[in-house]
């Protein structure tokens, strides 16, 4: 098609969002299946369309799909087609287009996290948490993470404070809250606030698991009321990487770029949990909807 371009994709990701979008609940997506998931992708352009600029042929490129990563080919806008240095690994590439690239902007853009604060993330051992993890200390701040027990060792090793995730949340003692969970339709995480404290909320796995539509409306209604009337902290907001993209393309572009440079220096080290085959997706899906799974799941669609 004009303006866009042929990309053989290196590697994809595989994460809990696709089992969402797969069951129907993800406010991002009203596709209904069959579809072709995969959020986003790394690889190569192979062909360009009519009026095709921006790229060349050759380019290693990522970008963030949303639908149709989990393939061999792919076809995007140009202008949508964010330059990845040749000389970082695939499947480290791909982690930052949705995982890092969300950690970032919700620390950095949403909840302004500044050296020396305290930073809490609700579900830590995730692909999303452990950038949090990596980046809250970057930026000098501290970061206590909410995970099962099993996982508390290899949390700390990465320099977080885990908390066991049954047990109740402290009060007043954070700066910033990053709840991806919704347990109790994000209050707890706002109690966990001090004065001034930012709330930012990325999903809710929990209702979701249990495919209830109550718990989602719940949380939605406590965040708008939230940012609303803030009581003494600051509002609470809804952080959403596809509206996000859309709203303000030259952010999440420039973000990303930070974090590929980053990768390139060896400032970060992304963890890869499992490089897939196609094969093993319906079985990956499986276990991230289970919990549990380690590191980002991430698809090589020629293995």
């Amino acid at each position: 098609p004009p303006l866009s371009a042929l990309v053989r994709v290196e590697a994809s990701s595989v994460q809990f969002t696709d089992t969402l979008i797969r069951r129907g609940m993800y406010p991002d997506v009203r596709d209904k299946p069959p579809l072709v998931l995969g959020y986003d992708v790394v690889g190569v352009v192979e062909a360009l369309g009519d009026g095709g600029e921006g790229v060349r042929v050759g380019d290693r490129v990522a970008d963030l799909t949303v639908l149709d990563g989990n393939a061999r080919y792919i076809v995007r806008p140009c202008s949508s087609l964010v330059p990845v240095p040749p000389d970082v690994d695939a499947a480290q590439a791909v982690t930052l287009v949705l995982s890092w690239t969300t950690a970032y902007q919700v620390l950095h853009r949403f909840g302004r996290v500044q050296a020396g604060q305290r930073v809490l993330f609700l579900g830590g051992n995730g692909a999303v948490g452990r950038a949090a993890i990596a980046l809250a200390q970057l930026a000098g701040a501290t970061i206590d993470v909410t995970a099962s027990a099993r996982h508390h060792e290899a949390l700390r090793a990465l320099g977080a404070e885990p908390l066991d995730r049954a047990a109740p949340l402290p009060v007043g003692e954070y700066d910033v809250v990053v709840d991806g969970i919704c347990h109790d339709a994000y209050l707890s995480s706002y109690r966990a606030l001090r004065r001034g404290g930012r709330l930012v909320a990325i999903g809710f796995s929990e209702p979701a698991s249990r495919g209830s539509w109550t718990g989602l409306v719940l949380g939605t209604m406590r965040l708008a009321l939230l940012r609303v009337w803030p009581d003494d902290k600051g509002p609470a907001r809804f952080y959403s990487i596809t509206a996000e993209r859309k709203s303000r393309p030259q952010e999440f572009s420039e973000d990303l770029r930070l974090l590929l440079s980053m990768l390139q220096r060896g400032d970060i080290s992304p963890n890869v949990g499992r490089t897939l085959s196609m094969a093993d997706v319906a079985e990956v899906h499986a276990q991230l909807e289970a919990g549990g799974v380690e590191g980002k799941q991430v698809l090589d669609p020629w293995a």
